[in-house]
């Protein structure tokens, strides 16, 4: 993979730091704004990146980059996406991955026109313990509740506080604690149970924009409660979420997007994975550089269902972070 970044925050800093351990994807540029070129050019000390680009069409000119990485703020990942696909680039999204099943619809149609791979980057996805989780749930027998959560003071939030609104907390830009960190949540949930019949968010609001909540999914039999907070502190390695069935219950003790230690209760056994001492992000890169040497298209359609399932959730959660909250119907 050749691949060029969109971005210069604390999400591309975070990649950066994993990259390396995956020497078949190659760093050949970073783009950001002016504003951004002495961070890009630490990025680009420290990690060997070929080129900085403040021009995008420039980037997306450069016959030396086949993929793009957009780690730009949320309400531009589409924007950004159809150009890049339009050039003829293949295009891994952070999450989430847009803002409206209608943009979701515009890309996947023009990816699959031009044959050009287009993900998430959304970690829970594609961690080992994430299949983990699937073979354990059987065990459970019927499963009727299941608690997600996913919080932690964000390091912006005190800024917030005082006046100055960055992209986690603007809520113009796709900002806000159903976005940010709920959605792993969500990703979870529909990975392990599928799409809900019913969704009901109840946000704390703050300036107009969810600075935590918590999102109630409903199945036949089961009910969910996906946690996130950007305003408080949490457990972040102790028991984040749990679920119960009939049989048993499983744990999981740490963040959500990471699954790093699971343990299975049941009156039969007693089961507990190994800590994973592994970047969260290590594992879905290598999928996705995997998938495009390969031009798996198999996995890529499927993937994108099941991103499309996301963004039915967070639109419809959405409408319900105001004055007239209610429950939608998925």
């Amino acid at each position: 993979m050749k691949l060029a970044i969109l971005g210069a925050g604390k999400i591309v800093k975070d990649f950066l730091s994993m990259v390396g351990q995956l020497p078949e994807i190659n760093l050949q540029a970073i783009f950001g704004r002016e504003a951004d070129l002495e961070n890009m050019q630490a990025f680009q000390t420290s990690f060997r990146i070929q080129k900085i680009y403040t021009d995008v069409d420039a980037l997306l000119a450069d016959p030396d980059v086949d993929t793009i990485y957009i780690g730009l703020p949320n309400n531009l990942h589409f924007v950004y996406a159809k150009k890049a696909l339009t050039a003829g680039k293949h295009v891994i999204l952070e999450k989430p991955f847009v803002q409206t099943t209608a943009e979701f619809h515009e890309l996947k149609q023009l990816a699959v026109k031009r044959h050009l791979h287009l993900y998430e980057a959304i970690s829970n996805q594609y961690l080992a313990n994430f299949q983990t989780l699937q073979d354990w749930l059987p065990k459970l027998g019927p499963i009727h509740l299941a608690v997600l959560n996913y919080s932690q003071y964000s390091s912006r939030y005190d800024q917030f506080k005082a006046g100055t609104i960055l992209p986690a907390f603007d809520v113009n830009r796709g900002g806000g604690a159903l976005q940010d960190l709920n959605v792993y949540n969500i990703h979870l949930a529909v990975g392990l149970f599928g799409q809900p019949r019913a969704i009901h968010y109840a946000p704390n609001i703050v300036n107009g924009v969810d600075t935590s909540g918590v999102l109630s999914l409903s199945y036949p039999d089961l009910t969910v409660a996906a946690i996130a907070g950007k305003d408080v502190y949490s457990l972040l390695q102790g028991d984040s979420s749990v679920m119960e069935g009939e049989k048993g219950f499983i744990r999981v003790q740490s963040p959500t997007n990471q699954l790093a230690a699971l343990s299975l209760h049941t009156d039969d056994e007693d089961l507990t994975t190994v800590p994973v001492d592994q970047h969260r992000m290590y594992d879905e890169f290598k999928t996705f550089n995997q998938a495009i040497a390969d031009d798996d298209w198999d996995l890529m359609l499927k993937m994108l269902d099941h991103s499309y399932q996301v963004i039915r959730i967070l639109e419809q959660a959405r409408t319900q972070i105001g004055p007239n909250l209610h429950v939608s119907a998925i």
